[in-house]
């Protein structure tokens, strides 16, 4: 099922697991030059792969242990601090990469060459056996540029092996819902009965089997090179460790629907693993009309743009396993003369991986229940990822 085509609904279930709790440090990363916070850094004790990332407003929360701490981000150079250094951390400078340009790189870059060598040496390059991953899962809607909904849960994915191969989703995958940090929806306006009652459901969601399906990033280059077609692409920088390739596909037209794809691959130049891809789909004319089974009123929505991000982070064992994954949507509502900006963003954190080689049955995520109407009514904080000062006004403000 392609991601760009799918309706916006997200499912889970109840099962209730806790993390350990431990001391932990809080530390803001910004950059040296500017002084600016520092969204999406990785911070990883390698040998326990265990870590964390930083939120918008470059705040993260990492666990206190006696390991050397890699703090890492595409476009600053990796640094790594000492046991005895953590604790005395508050701020961390990071420096932006000196830009460098291999012409003989330049020159010799194949994109969708690169790509199919990926999917040649895949389980080379890629985790081949089962993990278990303590996740953070974060699900936030924002209309008009006002958080309407932000969901923080915790839970435990199990995956056969980084690639999905073709086998059916429910074989390769299981989850198990854990601790809910905050679950807080505001329904949207625009969907209001005769008693002047707003839609509980009207904000949206994203399909979970749609979303697990997209974490496979097998599933995703094959995707690219079947359907990309014409490519312009630029190496914009190639240092002694990794390329990062920009890249632009012509525009497509489907059923009136016009879309064209950008976006970026980070290649290991050792490896010629993928560590980092962002694909935007950009759309026109992607609209679709409705009626509202709640207040039998008509209303459309458009499409406007998508975005799929994959991180990855090399394990001990010297192969790659996803670290982060995003999906992000762009949507314009419409009712009569009201027109509402809305932007759906559903972020996987995996915080914790080990080998496991099977997984427990009892109490599984249910993947064709959404999860909004299983979440259960109690919430305990966490400390797992941290929310910026936007998102926790908006859970503090009484309705």
């Amino acid at each position: 099922m392609n991601f760009c085509r799918t309706n916006l609904i997200f499912l889970f279930s109840l099962f209730i697991f806790s993390f350990g709790v431990s001391q932990t440090r809080q530390i803001i990363i910004v950059d040296e030059f500017t002084n600016q916070p520092i969204e999406g850094v990785h911070l990883l004790y390698a040998n326990l792969e265990e870590g964390s990332y930083t939120n918008g407003d470059g705040i993260v929360n990492i666990i206190v242990k006696k390991e050397d701490l890699t703090i890492s981000h595409l476009n600053y150079q990796e640094l790594t601090i000492i046991p005895e250094e953590i604790n005395s951390l508050d701020t961390i400078l990071l420096k932006p990469h000196n830009m460098e340009l291999d012409e003989v790189v330049v020159n010799s870059f194949n994109l969708k060459k690169s790509l199919q060598y990926v999917l040649d040496n895949y389980y080379n390059l890629y985790v081949d056996y089962s993990t278990e991953k303590e996740c953070s899962f974060k699900e936030k809607l924002i209309v008009d540029d006002t958080i309407h909904r932000l969901i923080l849960s915790e839970f435990k994915i199990w995956t056969k092996d980084a690639g999905f191969n073709n086998r059916k989703l429910e074989k390769n995958i299981k989850l198990k819902l854990g601790t809910v940090s905050h679950n807080k929806n505001v329904p949207m306006g625009f969907d209001i009965n005769e008693k002047g009652e707003p839609n509980p459901e009207s904000s949206g969601h994203v399909i979970t089997k749609s979303l697990l399906l997209n974490s496979y990033l097998d599933v995703a280059i094959s995707r690219f090179l079947t359907y990309s077609g014409s490519i312009e692409e630029t190496v914009e920088m190639s240092s002694p460790d990794i390329i990062v390739v920009s890249y632009t596909t012509d525009w497509k037209n489907f059923n009136e629907v016009a879309n064209r794809t950008k976006g970026k691959f980070v290649f290991d130049k050792k490896t010629k693993a993928v560590m980092e891809f962002i694909k935007e789909i950009e759309l026109r004319n992607d609209i679709k009309k409705k009626t509202s089974t709640f207040s039998n009123k008509e209303y459309q929505y458009e499409t406007k743009s998508q975005v799929i991000s994959y991180n990855f982070a090399k394990k001990v064992d010297e192969k790659y396993s996803l670290s982060k994954f995003s999906i992000e949507a762009n949507v314009l509502l419409s009712l009569k003369d009201n027109k509402y900006n809305t932007h759906f963003k559903n972020e996987l954190f995996v915080l914790k991986e080990t080998k496991k080689r099977r997984f427990d049955n009892n109490n599984l995520v249910d993947l064709d229940q959404p999860i909004y109407k299983m979440l259960p009514s109690n919430t305990i904080n966490s400390n797992a990822i941290v929310l910026t000062a936007k998102e926790k006004a908006f859970l503090e403000f009484k309705d």
